[in-house]
């Protein structure tokens, strides 16, 4: 054989063995997220399904995905995070790459980054859930204000806005509203736990009469049946909270990346987790889903500034640890 043709038949072989190696790899998205595996799960597999791209996971909270992300920055391992309060990816946003995904159109005011580093995926409602066997309805509380009344003492549950950042959005709206007067009351009434969902688990299995949480966990209960749940929309303003999704600047594969924030921001998708989570989406041409009001149509705190209360989360924390040890 000419020697020509037999090292071009070697070189096509040896390429024929690091190609398809090479593609299948590029075939893969790592995503770390702090979301229900139930979540992560539906996306996951439709987004495979569709594209035929793998998507690996990590899960672990979002603080902990933000320490994860600055210590792998020289060499990253993680291609997208979803998701986490905007302002949390805002303060990190040197460490995620610019991308305006065209799903992206359409949504309000405020949901991208200006410098387009992330994207509002849905936004948490803090609400007041009650468990009806325990609270007769003539006397359920129609404000965040009334939680402040003596007659709740030891009847309100809570996260530990140190540990849980939905939590500590709840504190930052009270004392929006009420300063820090209203902090010193609240904490006096309220029961404080280590985790956001011993709050709802708590109230549903009638454990404590009134819980301060997320929306989507109290109506999942009402959805599935419970009557003793309900959910109260404070009068004197919910508590918008918008969670977004962040490409990883140097992330090892971008393309792969830049198709699943397509995918998880697409009308199916934000339709789906709505359906089946009761997460409210970003987009606004998103589905209804029954049981749950418009969101034009609750009452909703105007001042609440993600931005400020990431601004000021060192100084609010850390009054609020002297009035707890002050008790």
């Amino acid at each position: 054989m000419n020697p020509i043709v037999r090292t071009l038949i070697a070189a096509a072989v040896a390429l024929c063995l690091v190609l398809p190696g090479a593609a299948w790899a590029a075939k893969e998205v790592v995503l770390y997220s702090s979301n229900p595996p139930e979540a992560i799960d539906l996306v996951s597999k439709g987004f495979e399904k569709k594209t035929g791209i793998k998507v690996s996971t990590v899960r672990l909270g979002t603080g902990e995905a933000m320490k994860r992300i600055q210590a792998e920055k020289d060499r990253p391992l993680c291609d997208i995070f979803w998701s986490g309060d905007v302002a949390v990816l805002d303060a990190a946003k040197e460490f995620f790459m610019p991308y305006r995904s065209p799903q992206a159109k359409g949504l309000p005011a405020g949901y991208v980054d200006k410098t387009e580093r992330w994207t509002s995926t849905n936004t948490h409602v803090m609400i007041i859930m009650v468990n009806k066997s325990l609270v007769k309805d003539a006397e359920r509380p129609k404000a965040w204000k009334d939680l402040l009344d003596p007659k709740w003492k030891g009847k309100v549950v809570m996260a530990n806005p140190e540990k849980s950042g939905s939590a500590y959005a709840q504190v930052y709206g009270i004392w929006k509203l009420y300063d820090w007067d209203g902090i010193k009351k609240l904490i006096a009434n309220a029961k404080v736990l280590d985790s956001s969902s011993l709050i709802y688990k708590g109230v549903a299995a009638g454990e404590y009469p009134l819980g301060i949480t997320m929306e989507y966990a109290a109506h999942r209960y009402i959805a599935g049946g419970d009557k003793n749940v309900a959910i109260v929309y404070p009068s004197d303003g919910a508590f918008l909270a918008p969670e977004a999704a962040a490409i990883v600047k140097g992330a090892p594969h971008p393309e792969e990346a830049k198709k699943f924030f397509d995918y998880l921001l697409s009308k199916e998708v934000q339709d789906e987790i709505f359906r089946q989570f009761s997460r409210r989406p970003a987009r606004p041409d998103a589905a209804a889903v029954k049981g749950l009001p418009a969101l034009k149509g609750i009452p909703v705190l105007k001042s609440f500034d993600p931005m400020e209360a990431t601004a000021k989360e060192k100084e609010i924390l850390k009054q609020w640890k002297q009035i707890i040890l002050s008790k």
